[in-house]
């Protein structure tokens, strides 16, 4: 009599396609390109793992027996996905050697291999601290926290996402050397000493995607490893290892002056006098003449381009320049109808910021760029 189970193949499919981030990458031990199955009576468990990344996801099911296989993991993956919605069979003859999926008059099989090679995946200890943070609040905090890291491969710290933990916050910050972006979820995580984790942005960008919407997500961290728990899906992967710039000093103390800018129209209007960016010519210049802000992007062969959008706040006249990259990059994520800059002059780090945010703060820090002739273009 074989063993089988039977399973959701929507919720198969969609635990799977969590588990393929870790078959991306090239591997030398071939055992890593296969995900370990684990039936059980009620459930399944499976896990994947590249030594960076580790995945174990639980799916419910009925069946019989218990057994334990590792299955080819790309195949069986973007097999899964072809098959019909409904109730799919995974059987395992007597035999063994082989693994079945049936389901509406489809049938496949699949080499399997025993689990006693698969590596054992990380796991925290229990005396770990553990901090528990509202998962919505934090997957928004990622998507605009990460923004400004670093795409230089030599420079591991900063091409990675700073974890801030304290008492009654978590940060997540990003920087480029250029920029600053700070998201920060009010929290209370009964922490007595501050914790500093630097996480691979390849870890960090994955979050979003794989945890859902509703109640809280589980941290906890050793010297080497974060580990992420929600019910049905436990995640860990390597910290980067390195000292964090001392983001804090960068962060500006008094801002006096403020402007608001429509954020669609001030993409919109990015988009267009950057038609004439390249490689090498990428500086927008912002005139803020009240009320209205004339945006110019010069190139030195190809012309001007320029619009205007209206803006409200300082009525003062001033210029400003930025890398016009920065700032389509910054509007393109952060929500809301308006954006808000804030100053103390036109030299200086200013602060861009969203007026919709309730439930966590964000702050992205620019310094302008300063060109040899500021007259009016």
């Amino acid at each position: 009599m074989s063993l089988q189970l039977q399973v959701s193949k929507d919720r198969l499919d969609r635990t799977l396609g969590i588990l393929r981030h870790a078959l991306d990458r090239r591997v030398t031990l071939p055992i890593l390109q296969h995900i370990l199955v684990d039936v059980r009576p009620k459930e399944v468990v499976m896990k994947a793992t590249d030594m960076e990344l580790a995945f174990e996801a639980t799916v419910p099911g009925e069946g019989q027996g218990q057994w334990t296989m590792a299955v080819p993991g790309k195949k069986f993956i973007e097999t899964v996905k072809v098959f019909p919605e409904g109730i799919l069979s995974l059987e395992c003859p007597d035999a063994g050697g082989r693994l079945w999926l049936r389901a509406k008059g489809m049938n496949s099989e699949h080499n399997i291999q025993p689990g006693e090679g698969f590596p054992e995946l990380p796991a925290p200890s229990k005396e770990l601290p553990v901090v528990r943070i509202p998962v919505l609040r934090f997957k928004r905090a990622i998507q605009l926290g990460s923004i400004a890291v670093s795409k230089d491969a030599t420079k591991p710290t900063l091409s990675a996402v700073l974890l801030h933990l304290s008492k009654h916050h978590v940060r997540v910050v990003s920087t480029d050397g250029f920029r600053l972006a700070v998201a920060e979820v009010p929290c209370d995580t009964k922490l007595k000493d501050e914790v500093r984790l630097i996480v691979p942005k390849r870890a960090l960008d994955l979050i979003p995607t794989l945890l859902g919407d509703e109640g809280e997500v589980e941290l906890c961290w050793d010297g080497t490893t974060l580990y992420l728990d929600q019910p049905g899906l436990k995640f860990s992967t390597r910290l980067v290892t390195g000292n964090y710039p001392a983001y804090e000093k960068v962060l500006p103390a008094e801002l006096p002056k403020r402007v608001i800018m429509d954020r669609e129209v001030f993409l919109r209007t990015l988009r267009f006098v950057g038609l004439k960016k390249d490689d090498y010519n990428k500086n927008v210049r912002l005139f803020y003449e009240f009320p209205n802000l004339r945006t110019v992007f010069q190139h030195p062969d190809e012309g001007v381009n320029q619009a205007t959008l209206p803006f409200t706040g300082e009525e003062h006249p001033f210029e400003l320049a930025f890398n016009i990259d920065y700032l389509t990059e910054l509007l393109e994520r952060l929500p809301g109808e308006e954006v808000v800059y804030q100053f103390k002059d036109e030299v200086g780090q200013g602060v861009f910021m969203s007026p919709s945010l309730e439930d966590f703060s964000f702050r992205y820090v620019l310094m302008p760029v300063r060109f040899a002739n500021s007259a009016t273009a």
